[in-house]
Formats: structure tokens, sequence, C-alpha cells
């Protein structure tokens, strides 16, 4: 007797555990999940999850895999573009500055716009704090390749090596910059009395990026990431010239 589908006449059950598992592995990780939860959501049976993906850990690296098919590529097509153009022509400053804004920006536009999106923006920041074997996946498929277009772009405002140390340091600031608003949500939830990001939200929040990117490029990022002694010998020298004003303020009225 030959085996039977666990549910012959639901053919939506993969697609469906799919979309529920981006939301239940971004809550509770893949060890917290279990796969009545999973099941439950998705409104199937759980022999489903070992029918279709050999076990909840399977359903996991599926889930991955799924959103790199569908929501990847708006990513990819960006940093292959820069990546011909960086192959094909020298890009001056101003070039960079702007291919950076477009790449940053897109990253945003994927990661908060949907909630599909922001649960596998979760997924990631999991990941890199307790990494499981689906993370040589994630860092392959994306991280990796994007990581390092945007330290080509960085190495460019700062007349260095791609793979110096201080453009990868920066690199991984800049990538924060994005994730924060997936890791710091509630914060920002509560001190905006916010409930998701509107159109509004999302505009603003990709102004500001702009705005903290064009602080790098005058001054070949030296500025934002100055050392604190510089700060500290700046303040010093403009409060001696004070000083100093004021004493020959003084001796000039005896």
């Amino acid at each position: 007797m030959s085996e039977s589908l666990p549910i012959a006449s639901d053919l939506g059950a993969r697609a469906r555990l799919l979309d529920a598992a981006a939301d239940i592995f971004g809550t509770y990780n893949l060890e917290g999940a279990t796969t009545r939860q999973l099941a439950e959501r998705a409104g199937v049976n759980q022999a489903a999850i070992p029918y279709y993906f050999g076990g909840k850990e399977g359903l996991y690296v599926a889930t991955i895999e799924h959103f790199f098919s569908v929501h990847a590529p708006k990513i990819g097509s960006v940093v292959g573009a820069i990546e011909s153009r960086l192959t094909v022509k020298n890009i001056d400053r101003g070039e960079a500055l702007d291919l950076l804004k477009t790449l940053l920006g897109t990253m945003l536009e994927v990661l908060l716009r949907q909630q599909t999106n922001r649960s596998f923006g979760r997924i990631i920041i999991r990941e890199q704090m307790q990494p499981t074997k689906a993370f040589d996946l994630i860092y392959e498929r994306v991280i990796r390749h994007v990581h390092q277009t945007i330290s080509a772009l960085l190495a460019i405002l700062l007349d260095r090596k791609p793979d110096d140390r201080s453009v990868i340091f920066r690199a991984q600031m800049l990538v924060g910059q994005i994730l924060v608003f997936l890791a710091g949500r509630e914060t920002i939830r509560r001190r905006l009395n916010l409930t998701a990001y509107t159109d509004e939200e999302f505009a603003e929040i990709k102004a500001a990026l702009h705005e903290q990117l064009d602080l790098l490029q005058p001054v070949g990022l030296a500025s934002p990431f100055a050392k604190a002694s510089d700060f500290a010998k700046a303040s010093s020298d403009k409060s001696e010239d004070k000083s100093e004003a004021r004493s020959t303020k003084r001796g000039g009225r005896k």
C-alpha cells in the first residue's frame, strides 16, 4: 500500500507553511519554535512538516531559501549593478556616495516594508547572535556580497583598500544603522506611539540615513569617526584661544 499525502487535498500546504514559518521562526527562533505552532499557524496537519521538509530544521532552511528567492533578488540586482560598475569604470566619491545611498535605501525597503521581511530580518539578527548551520547559507547568499559591496564603496570615499580593517568596521556600522530599526523596534514604537512603519515614517528614516551618509563624503569619512583625542584636543585649543582672548581684552582695559 503506497504512502498517501498527509493532506492530499491541500496543494497550498507547503506554501502556507513557508509563510507561517517566517513569523514563527522570527519570533521564537529555531529552537523555541514547535512543530505544533508552525502547523497551527499554517492551518495544516503536523505531518506535513516532515513530509514536505524532512522536519523543523528543514523547514527553517527552506524558509530562508524562500525569502531569498522572492525578496533578496531586489537587493541582489542592486549589488550586481554596483559590482559591474566598479569593474568597468573608475568611480569618484560623488558617484560612490550615490550608489551607497541606493544600496542602503534598498535594504531598508526590503527589510522594513512588509511583515514577512521584518520577520526574516529578525531571523538574520538571531543568526548573528546564535548562528545555526543555516548561517552559512545566509552569509554566502546575501551578507557577504552586500558587505563587500558596501566596503568597496566606502573604500573609494576613504581612499583606502576595500579589505582594510577600518573600512570593514565602518561597513558594519552602516549595516547596523538599518538593522537597529528591527532590533530596536519596540523602543521606537513606544517613543513615537507607532504600530507599524508607515510610508511617512519610512521616508523619514530613509532621509535621515541619507543625511548621515552626506556627512561622510566631503571629509573622506574622517569627521564621523575621528578619535576622541582629536575632539578633546580641538576643545582644548578652543578653550585656550578663548582664555587668551579674555586676557588680552582685560589687559587692554588697564
